[in-house]
């Protein structure tokens, strides 16, 4: 063996012999990876960035929580700071960074931060990691503003590998000049409540629920109470409802919900959807234009009464569809038309993001149509950028996080078009139910960016359209759940009957005062959701009608006998309403050989009876046939079901009389010759006491 051959040789035992020590002397305290954990076991949560936007020469404070969800403790936990120096030049860029895999890059470590102790299995941490302002390296020309990468992860430095243990990705906005251009912004979220039903009270605990603690309204009030850029859209309903003016039903959160709102609308926009948020689409497909009118006409007397601020008014149209068709947006009118995020997108080559609000043409009429911004309104309403599925919380950010991911996408459309400063529109649902912390967050930190100004909706609604093509709306669509146009007429019909008949009752307003909100409330989109229970909210409208109409009636009884040809018919009439009502009561004979004089007005006990005697005039004998009306005294017919034959017999007077005064006259005859004859009979029958001559007597003189 060659000199060299045999120093190759030498030279791979001693390597060997090299690894092997290393092997041996490893540290005993090195992270053992139990194989049942997760890649990431250590979860990273970012809890504040201080400052949110960063000047040149401010230090950069990160605040984290680290939590062990793994089975392994680390017994030297670091956190390494990165950052990723590069500009994100459009809002899909952004989502890369957002999206990309956990093992990905995140730029340059600039700061590590050793913690004091391990981090046992199932133990949470607070962090505190201080990134001085000189290991930033970001340039500092007009150009170089805009939000950049920034990230986090956690390591084990017993471990060699150093892989890694949990990871977070956020955003820094740099900010090294001030003049950076403006983009317009508004928020506006509706406030609608439970389905209203004028006809049961089953949403008074319903309301309750959504306004106590953690429900629903609560929370929406809780997050945008403070931030008055935020505009409201009300349904008024909901205020009437919380607040105890409905029937003064009311529970202790909903009420104290209502005060609170009033409390804080001072310094809020509020625009009003008309009475109970009625489904436009429903009512643009029937032809409700009164039903329409009557809920924009009471939704601006509530405001007018005082119980929401009086410059509220009806200033948009806002249909549950997230698409509505152009009957719908031809039947609102003059109010814009909001539509939902995305319903109406730009052209695929559109470089920027345009101003949120557009004109189409319905039925010959020009439309505004409002086109929320689809990435924005996502964010606010599920509290982060990327799409998740309604019943998957994980993509949920941090409330920190949450607000750099507002700020990073807002500053990216700012720097799209710098000199051209655009308006944009932020929506939420109607059963958005927000993270207040989240919330606030977010608009705490587009309160403060320099170049976002947060402007009412009105605002928008005065500004220029964008000079984009948004194509137009759908013909004609209707979603299966809408109100059918019979229930809606079959309720109208129910309820003005109700109000005829009301002119009966001594106090019409006890039973009229909800007749607005039963006939809204059909109508209402909140129904959509329960067409069963709809349907049956509507049967109990008319039977509440067939019942007043049905509580006073007359007593049928047999053939009743005139035997004069004048005359009362005494009929009975009952009341099963449990209060007074005034009826007029008539006859309406099918023959002219009756007539009926005039109708009497009564009133009749509640849940009693009275007499009503009717003045008739009979002509001849006959049975009439004759129907009974109950009127309201008003005129309005209650009830005819009632028929009874009148048996006429008009000359049965006349002849009862001349029959009286023959019987009369031949008794007075038969009682003179009686007489004469009794005289009679007594003059020859009596015998005389003396007998003799009398002076004509030839027997009596003198010869």
């Amino acid at each position: 063996m060659s000199a060299r051959p045999r120093a190759a040789h030498l030279l791979g035992t001693v390597l060997a012999l090299m690894a092997t020590m290393v092997v041996l002397t490893a540290p005993a305290q090195a992270t053992l990876v139990d194989p049942e954990d997760p890649p990431h076991p250590v979860d990273v949560v970012l809890d504040e960035l201080d400052p949110p936007v960063l000047e040149p020469g401010q230090d950069l404070r990160v605040h984290l929580t680290l939590t062990n969800t793994g089975a392994t403790t680390l017994e030297e936990p670091r956190v390494v700071v990165h950052l990723d120096r590069g500009s994100f030049i459009s809002r899909s860029s952004l989502d890369r960074w957002r999206g990309a895999d956990p093992e990905g890059p995140l730029g340059a470590a600039i700061v590590n931060h050793d913690l004091d102790e391990p981090l046992d299995p199932g133990a949470s941490v607070e962090v505190v990691v201080d990134v001085p302002a000189t290991t930033v390296g970001l340039r500092t020309g007009q150009a170089s503003w805009g939000p950049r990468g920034l990230g986090a992860q956690v390591v084990d430095v017993a471990d060699p590998a150093r892989a890694r243990l949990g990871v977070v990705r956020t955003f820094l906005v740099w900010l090294p000049v001030e003049d950076v251009g403006t983009t317009y912004l508004s928020v506006a979220t509706p406030l609608v409540g439970a389905r209203p039903d004028g006809t049961a009270q089953a949403w008074v605990d319903e309301l309750e629920t959504l306004t106590g603690p953690e429900g629903r309204l609560r929370d929406v009030l809780t997050a945008t109470a403070e931030h008055t850029g935020v505009t409201w859209v009300v349904d008024p309903w909901l205020v009437d409802a919380t607040s105890g003016s409905l029937a003064g039903v009311t529970q202790q959160h909903a009420r104290r919900w209502a005060l609170d709102l009033l409390d804080a609308a001072e310094g809020h926009e509020v625009d009003l959807l008309p009475y109970t948020d009625p489904d436009v689409a429903a009512l643009a497909h029937a032809g409700a234009w009164d039903l329409l009118d009557l809920a924009r006409d009471h939704a601006a007397g509530r405001a007018a009464d005082g119980y929401l601020p009086p410059e509220a008014v009806v200033s948009v149209a806002w249909p549950v569809d997230p698409l509505p068709d152009l009957a719908t947006a031809a039947f609102v009118g003059a109010d814009p038309l909001v539509v939902a995020p995305g319903a109406l997108p730009t052209p695929g080559i559109l470089t920027y993001t345009p101003t949120g609000r557009t004109t189409i043409t319905a039925q010959g009429r020009d439309v505004t149509v409002l086109t929320p911004d689809l990435r924005l309104s996502r964010a606010v309403q599920d509290g982060s950028m990327a799409w998740t599925p309604a019943d998957d919380t994980t993509g949920t950010l941090s409330p920190a996080a949450a607000a750099q991911d507002l700020l990073a996408e807002t500053a990216v459309i700012t720097r799209e078009r710098p000199a051209d400063p655009r308006h944009l529109l932020v929506t939420t649902t109607r059963d958005w139910h927000p993270d207040p912390a989240v919330t606030r967050a977010q608009l705490t930190a587009l309160e403060a960016a320099p170049w976002v100004v947060l402007e009412p909706l009105g605002t928008l609604v005065g500004a220029s359209d964008a000079p984009v093509d948004r194509g137009t709306l759908p013909e004609r669509m209707r979603h299966p759940a809408q109100i059918p146009a019979d229930q809606l007429a079959l309720v109208s019909g129910a309820v003005d009957e109700r109000e005829r008949y009301a002119s009966m009752l001594e106090d019409p307003e006890t039973l009229l005062a909800a007749t607005a909100v039963e006939r809204l409330a059909p109508a209402s989109a909140a129904w959509r959701e329960d067409p069963v229970g709809r349907s049956e909210m509507i049967a109990r409208t008319t039977s509440a009608t067939a019942t007043l109409r049905d509580s006073v009636t007359v007593v049928a009884g047999g053939p009743i006998n005139l035997i004069s040809p004048t005359g009362d018919l005494r009929l009975r009439v009952t009341n099963a309403w449990p209060e007074p009502v005034t009826v007029r009561v008539g006859l309406r004979p099918d023959d002219s050989r009756l007539r009926a004089d005039t109708d009497v007005e009564v009133t009749v006990p509640g849940s009693g009876e009275t007499t009503a005697a009717v003045p008739v005039h009979g002509i001849q004998t006959a049975d009439v046939v004759t129907t009974v009306e109950l009127r309201t005294p008003t005129g309005d017919v209650i009830d005819d079901s009632t028929v009874m034959t009148v048996r006429v017999r008009a000359e049965w007077e006349g002849i009862g009389t001349a029959v009286i005064g023959v019987l009369l006259g031949l008794g007075l005859v038969i009682g003179v010759i009686r007489t004469v004859r009794r005289g009679r009979t007594g003059t020859r029958a009596e015998p005389q006491s003396e007998a003799g001559p009398d002076d004509l007597s030839p027997e009596e003189g003198t010869w």
